[in-house]
């Protein structure tokens, strides 16, 4: 150990017994390998250090003992050559420094007239001093790491579903409802300068500023007022509002990319209820951000464009709906949309791209003109950003905006020209449902599979009754305001019945009423939301019969397997017993 033959020159103390006096010469020789063995002493203890810091959060035993050796390795070569320096600054000579240096190191009494500076233990206050700060050290180290575990498992209990009424909101910009721009049904690969100044809020999409809830969780069902903090002008005839809870604290639910919100309000003596996606991404706690269009028969979308200004408080319920993407269902996605089905798109690639999701993003989507292309500005922003987010535009004709991008509908050749290998990828399409049919049958030519394909549909005003529309296809948000209720004196057109089971009700049941239809009429509450098969809110136990459901995309598998139908789909010929 006195030759230090590890970290230092091997010979230098054995070099020292061949030296009888302290020549010039001997001074310059010691004074040179002592200052290389102090700085290469210090080296070995910070070397150390690090590294013991590293093994004690990695938790490594085997590590920390290596780390610890070479700390001490360490001090032992800069206290040799701090020995040496002292010994020549005494005057011993070369042969004596050498000798006293082996006799501590092997612990051999010191000779008459040469004190040792000895402590408790027989050790010196030098090691007793040293090795009470690495112990320090190490405790410290551990301290911090045992803290930072705390902190962890508490994010973790705060962010769980359930454990306390912790929101994980969406990620900072706008989203749009279940309205339908008719002539949206393309998409295309550039975006050109914006032409309306939109508020946005790029500075929302850091990851790091905010925490994002466990991917596929979504807290219970919530109701209450949320507060409009900020409203911004997407398009023309398109405004985002920006929602917080009235306290100004987190927002009190959960939800995951593609969940929608229902607002409740009373518009012209009569309770509507309408469901709007939520655009902006669960890693944004603070606010959520629903974009919707102003629809000149949607009697809800003119309440929010026309009556509802910053400051107000709106009715809010959810989160529900089961058009959802967090990145763990594949490792890649297309998104295909149309007019303000784009929202839950943006949902999805806002919190894709905070979380860093490696996979691909495709992000196509159709306008009906420049001028109405929602969100240009930030889909350029994220595609600058992300190598992996790759988007094209289109629009169905071109106004007085300036436009480099291409023209006309989403189509099988556009598709496959913007999307390699899609045959391989799961797709999600929403937007009205003309676009969406032609865009499924484009799908299907290419080559992908049904059960990778998944459609969010635009719901006509919740509360209304259905509008009739050709098989499977629902209605807009269009219909007059006169559907907004059903009437609760509709004459059934066949003899079968329906029983509530929990209500204890029965009632009629035609064989062109839904199940919902039925309830409402002899006055059942069942929830429900877009009552167009899509949101899975209406979901109810079917005891006894047999119904048909034209869609059923809000019911997953397993549910349909336990005998559970969709209130707002289900339709019988015959006698029923439901569970509500």
């Amino acid at each position: 150990m006195g030759c230090m033959g590890g970290l230092g020159p091997r010979p230098f103390y054995s070099a020292l017994m061949a030296m009888p006096t302290l020549t010039p010469e001997a001074r310059q020789y010691i004074e040179d390998q002592a200052g290389k063995r102090i700085g290469s002493g210090s080296w070995a203890i910070t070397t150390g250090q690090a590294q013991l810091h590293q093994s004690i959060l990695a938790n490594d035993s085997a590590a920390m003992q290596k780390a610890i050796a070479t700390v001490r390795a360490g001090v032992l070569e800069a206290e040799s050559g701090a020995a040496a320096l002292q010994a020549v600054n005494e005057g011993q000579s070369p042969r004596q420094l050498a000798l006293t240096w082996f006799k501590t190191q092997m612990s051999v009494p010191a000779a008459v007239g040469m004190p040792v500076d000895e402590g408790p233990w027989g050790l010196s206050w030098y090691h007793l001093s040293t090795m009470t700060f690495l112990v320090a050290f190490v405790l410290a180290t551990i301290l911090i790491h045992y803290a930072r575990l705390r902190r962890i498992g508490s994010l973790v209990q705060r962010l769980t579903p359930g454990a306390a009424p912790v929101a994980v909101p969406a990620g900072g910009a706008k989203s749009a409802p279940f309205a339908a721009d008719a002539a949206a049904f393309v998409t295309v690969p550039t975006l050109a300068a914006p032409s309306t100044p939109a508020a946005l809020d790029f500075s929302a999409q850091n990851p790091s500023a905010v925490e994002a809830p466990a991917p596929g969780k979504t807290s219970k069902p919530w109701t209450g007022a949320l507060r409009v903090a900020d409203i911004f002008y997407e398009t023309p005839n398109v405004k985002t509002f920006r929602l917080r809870e009235p306290g100004g604290g987190p927002i009190p639910f959960t939800f995951v990319p593609g969940q929608f919100l229902t607002f409740s309000a009373e518009v012209d003596g009569k309770r509507i209820r309408r469901s709007y996606t939520i655009a902006s991404a669960p890693t944004q706690r603070d606010y959520v951000e629903l974009t919707v269009k102003r629809e000149d028969l949607g009697a809800e979308s003119r309440y929010l464009h026309d009556n509802v200004a910053v400051g107000d408080h709106l009715e809010v319920s959810g989160p529900a709906g089961v058009f959802t993407f967090t990145g763990t269902e594949a490792n890649s996605i297309v998104l295909i949309s149309g007019g303000v089905g784009i929202t839950p798109m943006m949902c999805i690639t806002r919190y894709l791209t905070d979380r860093a999701f490696p996979g691909d993003i495709f992000f196509l989507y159709g306008a009906s003109s420049p001028q109405n292309v929602i969100f240009r500005e930030e889909l350029e922003y994220l595609r600058k950003r992300h190598a992996n987010l790759h988007v094209a535009t289109t629009v169905g004709r071109v106004d007085e905006t300036p436009w480099t991008g291409a023209v006309g509908y989403i189509s099988k050749e556009f598709i496959a020209r913007n999307v390699p290998e899609i045959a391989r990828r799961r797709v999600h399409v929403c937007g009205p449902p003309a676009m969406m049919e032609a865009v499924k049958s484009a799908l299907i030519e290419l080559g992908v599979s049904k059960h990778k394909t998944k459609s969010e549909a635009f719901g006509q005003a919740l509360g209304a009754a259905p509008v009739p529309a050709a098989a499977g296809v629902p209605a807009t948000d269009t219909a007059a305001p006169s559907t907004l209720t059903a009437s609760p004196h509709t004459v059934p057109s066949a003899q079968s019945e329906i029983e509530f089971r929990k209500s204890g009700k029965t009632g009629p049941l035609a064989p062109d009423k839904c199940v919902l239809e039925a309830a409402e009429a002899i006055g059942v509450a069942i929830d429900f939301s877009c009552r167009v098969g899509t949101c899975g809110v209406c979901a109810v136990p079917l005891l006894k019969g047999a119904v048909t459901m034209a869609v059923q995309e809000g019911l997953p598998p397993e549910d349909k397997a336990r005998g559970i139908i969709l209130a707002c789909q289900a339709k019988s010929a015959g006698n029923l017993v439901v569970d509500a």
